[in-house]
């Protein structure tokens, strides 16, 4: 793929949909192409963040496991971006990041978007509303998780009683 490519890609980013071409060659230029296979993980829960990624193509899906259940928040598609918070901040991951299929994704570091936004700070008040608004989508859903959890009764194991 060529740097074009890729700053098509950012443009069909409805995180990046209002960044002029300027910025998002910048982001382009700085970014790295990764390749996923079907049951890779792209991180874990609690690991450190360093960056977002773009999904280029494939599903990538953001999952939490909870009493011995595995809970899935979101499905991200082509078009989509995983971990935008990590772009503009450290934080530890909050759900695991599963490939359900061979995948391509574009790793956005955390140094490269700062300084874009660092270039360009009328971007940074954009994007600040976007990221927060899709941050708390997120949590949102792993509240109404952790509810659901609680009106599940747990598993037995199957033991008869005998008489």
């Amino acid at each position: 793929m060529s740097l074009d490519d890729d700053i098509n890609r950012f443009f069909s980013v409805a995180l990046f949909a209002d960044f002029p071409e300027e910025q998002l060659r910048l982001l382009a230029f700085g970014s790295k192409r990764i390749f996923l296979r079907k049951g890779e993980f792209l991180y874990h829960e609690g690991a450190m963040s360093d960056g977002g990624y773009i999904v280029v193509s494939g599903q990538v899906d953001l999952l939490v496991m909870r009493e011995g259940r595995e809970i899935i928040l979101a499905s991200q598609l082509e078009n989509s971006v995983i971990g935008e918070m990590a772009m503009i901040t450290a934080n530890k991951r909050v759900a695991d990041a599963l490939a359900r299929t061979d995948c391509e994704l574009l790793h956005v570091p955390r140094d490269v978007f700062k300084r874009m936004l660092g270039e360009y700070p009328e971007l940074a008040l954009l994007m600040h509303g976007r990221i927060f608004a899709q941050v708390q989508q997120l949590l949102s859903r792993m509240g109404q998780v952790e509810q659901r959890l609680h009106t599940i009764p747990p598993l037995t194991t199957g033991t008869r009683e005998q008489g």
